[in-house]
């Protein structure tokens, strides 16, 4: 139901078909169309707890490692471009969505997302980031 609702936010994985938000909201607009979708599912699978989880160097790690990421996406895009299933066509243009944000948009929201792991705060406007 995710991309239904959020297709800017929301994958599936191939695996298990589980939904993922692969892009944060960047406004309280997306951020209602994203609670849209976290209200719809019923697996109850969206969790609000990243903070508690990721540390400045869980992300950097990450980051390092998202050619794997990437190339995953981009895979999953190959293949469910040709699928006879609509639901897997439409899901693929998540994965070219996503394979875009790695490229371009993500490293700038991950500079952002340490400094307010690192400081409990957003960043001032021209506040220099750190470094991934």
């Amino acid at each position: 139901m995710g991309r239904l609702i959020a297709p800017a936010h929301v994958l599936y994985d191939d695996e298990w078909g589980a939904e993922f938000v692969y892009r944060q909201p960047g406004d309280p607009e997306q951020a209602l169309v994203l609670l849209g979708a976290v209200a719809q599912d019923p697996m109850v699978g969206y969790a609000c707890a990243g903070d508690e989880h990721w540390t400045p160097e869980l992300v950097r790690d990450w980051w390092a490692e998202r050619g794997r990421v990437r190339e995953w996406a981009a895979a999953l895009d190959r293949a469910w471009s040709v699928s006879n299933q609509e639901e897997e066509r439409e899901a693929a243009g998540g994965g070219r969505a996503y394979v875009a944000y790695i490229d371009a948009g993500l490293e700038e929201y991950l500079r952002h997302y340490l400094f307010w792991l690192s400081e409990g705060r957003p960043a001032d406007s021209g506040a220099p980031l750190p470094h991934l």
